[in-house]
């Protein structure tokens, strides 16, 4: 490939113009580590490399000579020798099968037709390298049912479906009540849209409380019934893995949970990880960081206040049948009027997102410790210890009140989700009286939670939100379901062969770190020590093989005939008991496998992959090219692994717990080099992206944040350099091709691989939602930016410099 249609390219590192890098030969054991600046210096040695030449030539003749039978052997024809490779051996199967040549495989001619009915021809691809690549993507055409990360999840949930409505004729035995539930489900949608069962619940939970009622003491009776059920919709409480010691429990305050459109039915356990901060540190930590831009958009507030509205107005409709109609119409209208204004406060008091941002960090849940004392003295709007005891079983709240007495260690604490937010509460709850506030929090329950189990013309398309339901809330059962329809073998070998790829990846990583200037010695070699000690969760979560632990969970379930709702809230109760979280907090440790989600885990310095993207690129291995699960499996791994060391995964001066030792891996001098380059990053993203779209008929501006989207960003330039050059050491540019996909070389098909990962299509609103709510950059403008930093995607394509595509000036990092 011609590198002079690069010349004049440079990057901007912070650390003045970098060298280019040198390529590092490695062997295809994945297990070999650069680990010492020893061993750096011999690599790197001539006279060293001299000697170990020699010896090694003396060796072979000595070898050669002594043993004339190994000299036959070794000099017969190539093909006259049986050739035996192992599954994972990927540079022996390539050697065996050929290096190049046409994959005609029927995955490959799948393949082959999902990619090119994507493509749009005649774009230039270095002035819009995505409009290239994706410019024909519709959801839900033949051929692309796994050609990108959002049609993915719709082809899973499909999968499920056909498994639900037991197609695969695996309904039975222990998944009986599953199908049950799943088919109760879809009947329910044919029967008359009937609210009064969600009445007689409030009314059970204690229902309307007329001004002349008595006046109610406390709340915290109301808050613990409701977060048996789902949880409040003041605050969530719930009980999970301590951060630090994985052998006890601890109990976790967190934010409620927001409304959103069907916002219970769509509702994924998170898997987000926690991390500890010193509860003093805390208000000066949010301090330290640059804070993202607050302005909203005047698209969005213009979509917020729709939503907005549509929400009011269910308010008010609930409000009017949860009043009696028997008050006096007068008092009956002030009523109204006051629950709504509660109801509508509490909502402007939740955090916008970028504030979680500005509060909590990118992708990282920071939890203050409490202890119960502290917990009671900021906090009084709720008797905090009766609390534990009514929501929580009597051996586990006795264990933590009392515990809070005799010991400090961590399992005594109660981790708060930002205390800022709960100060806001504490003052919006005293400006209404705690009789108004129980009515309130009924109305909400009924709102946020009920209205969609009981309305299902509230729901364009019923049959998904019952696979969505079902999921929900028999994610072990449904998760098992997805995992047994593949051999165990094939889970085996899967799971080992992205271990391969994730052990490829850290050499790769760890051979770029010791020629990157920005690192000092100390960082480079903490930083290597860092990524050695990295873990992958690949394996198939051991619940999910054994039905037996499923059986006993389906014995508990009971499925009222003909009472949809009822199955659902005694259900609801079942998994929010306790021992059902604890069980549930474990299974999501291995993450649900039928999600399209990989994550960085910070409190095991660990990246955690699911089944359903771990086996959407299987038929690469299988006689594929190579390339093909590289740009799309090991581009994901390479993102989630540079998490590991993004500009909030480093130990701060302000906190000095010796637990959080872990994060110190980087100098204040290297810290200062990397944020330089970052910068540069959201500097060049500012500079060359901007648009307008058509909303309501006018032309809008998109603002973009770009100091929310930088960590991502880094990570997205990051990943691709590094999957690209783990995928050229294997193959060095040479593999396999797709059939009709000839006059594409490999190089080439590797970046358009990694672009239709990301092909979506998105309406004016999706897109302004985008913008505004996701860590990420949209889809179009995050392809173009990782593709406009890489020098090898423009040797690739052969842009030359100063086309969009391939800017004379570069940001790099990693």
């Amino acid at each position: 490939m011609p590198r002079d249609q690069g010349a004049g390219q440079s990057y901007d590192d912070g650390h003045g113009l970098e060298e280019p890098m040198v390529q590092v030969e490695r062997p295809h054991n994945f297990s070999t580590w650069i680990c010492c600046v020893p061993c750096y210096w011999l690599r790197r040695s001539k006279a060293v490399h001299k000697a170990l030449l020699t010896f090694a030539m003396l060796l072979v003749t000595s070898l050669l000579v002594t043993s004339p039978v190994l000299f036959l052997i070794t000099t017969l024809p190539e093909g006259d020798q049986p050739r035996v490779c192992s599954p994972l051996d990927e540079a022996c199967i390539r050697e065996r099968d050929g290096s190049e040549g046409v994959c005609n495989t029927q995955a490959c001619h799948e393949a082959a037709r999902r990619m090119l009915a994507t493509m749009q021809r005649g774009v230039d691809p270095c002035k819009d390298f995505y409009q290239f690549a994706c410019g024909n993507f519709r959801n839900r055409l033949a051929y692309q049912p796994t050609s990108s990360f959002s049609s993915l999840q719709e082809h899973v949930d499909e999968q499920i479906e056909n498994l639900l409505l037991n197609k695969t004729g695996k309904m039975n035995g222990v998944y009986n009540k599953l199908g049950h539930f799943y088919n109760s489900c879809l009947e329910f949608k044919n029967k008359p849209v009937d609210f009064n069962p969600v009445y007689n619940l409030l009314a059970k939970l204690g229902g309307y409380i007329s001004p002349k009622g008595t006046e109610p003491t406390d709340i915290t009776p109301l808050v613990s019934s409701l977060l048996k059920i789902t949880g409040a919709s003041l605050f969530d409480l719930y009980i999970d893995i301590d951060l630090f010691d994985h052998n006890k429990r601890a109990i976790f305050l967190d934010l409620p949970k927001k409304y959103l459109s069907n916002d219970f039915i769509n509702e994924v356990p998170d898997n987000a990880p926690r991390r500890r901060r010193n509860v003093n540190e805390y208000n000066r930590f949010i301090k330290r960081y640059k804070r993202s831009n607050h302005a909203e958009s005047r698209a969005y507030t213009v979509i917020k206040n729709s939503r907005d509205e549509k929400r009011s107005s269910r308010i008010k409709s609930i409000i009017q049948n949860f009043i009696p109609s028997g008050l006096e119409p007068t008092l009956r209208s002030s009523e109204a009027d006051q629950l709504l204004q509660f109801c509508l406060s509490l909502d402007k008091i939740f955090p916008r997102h970028k504030d979680i941002y500005n509060w909590i960090d990118i992708d990282q849940r920071i939890y203050v410790p409490y202890n119960l004392s502290y917990l009671q003295d900021s906090f009084n709007y709720i008797r905090w210890k009766l609390l534990l005891n009514l929501s929580l079983d009597n051996a586990t709240a006795q264990l933590y009140y009392n515990g809070f007495h005799r010991n400090e260690d961590y399992s005594s604490y109660i981790y708060v989700t930002a205390p800022h937010y709960f100060r806001s509460l504490g003052k919006l709850l005293n400006r209404f009286s705690k009789r108004m506030v129980h009515n309130g929090l009924l109305v909400l329950y009924a709102t946020d939670i009920l209205h969609d189990i009981v309305n299902v013309t509230a729901n364009r398309n019923w049959s998904e939100n019952c696979v969505k339901i079902t999921k929900n809330i028999f994610s072990e059962a449904v998760g098992t379901l997805y995992v047994q329809q593949h051999k165990p073998d094939f889970l085996e070998l899967l799971v080992n062969r992205v271990a391969v790829l994730f052990e490829r990846i850290k050499e790769t990583l760890a051979e770029r770190m010791l020629v990157m200037p920005w690192l000092d010695e100390e960082t480079r070699t903490q930083a290597i020590f860092r990524l050695r000690s990295l873990q992958g969760k690949f394996q198939i979560w051991h619940g999910y093989l054994n039905e037996s632990s499923l059986a006993q969970e389906m014995n508990q379930v009971f499925i009222y005939e003909g009472d949809f709702f009822t199955t659902v809230l005694r259900r609801l109760k079942q998994i929010r008991t306790p021992e059902a979280q604890m069980k549930r907090n474990a299974t999501q440790k291995w993450t649900h496998p039928y999600t399209i989600s990989a994550y960085y885990e910070a409190s095991s310095n660990s990246i955690v992959i699911p089944l359903a993207m771990m086996s959407a690129w299987s038929w690469s291995w299988e006689g594929g090219p190579s390339y093909a699960v590289y740009a799309t499996l090991g581009s994901v791994i390479s993102h989630e692994v540079l998490h590991a060391f993004d500009l909030h995964h480093r130990r701060l001066p302000l906190d000095p717990d010796p637990i959080n030792n872990h994060w110190s891996w980087i100098t204040p001098e290297a810290w200062h080099r990397l944020e330089v380059m970052v910068e540069c990053v959201a500097k060049l993203y500012a500079r060359s992206f901007w648009k307008k779209v058509q909303f309501f008929g006018n032309s809008v501006d998109v603002q973009f944040d770009w100091n929310i989207t930088r960590n991502e960003n880094v990570a997205d330039i990051g990943s691709l350099q590094i999957a690209y050059h783990t995928w050229h050491t294997l193959t060095n540019g040479k593999d396999r091709t797709l059939p009709g996909m000839e006059a594409l070389r490999p190089s080439q098909l590797f970046f358009i691989s990694v672009a239709q990962t990301y092909c979506s299509n998105m309406t004016a609103e999706a897109y302004i939602l985008s913008v505004e709510l996701d860590y990420h950059t949209p889809q179009p403008e995050r392809i173009n930016g990782i593709m406009m930093n890489s020098p090898e995607f423009a040797d690739a394509f052969r842009c030359t410099v100063g086309t969009k595509m391939n800017p004379p000036k570069k940001c790099k990092t990693w």
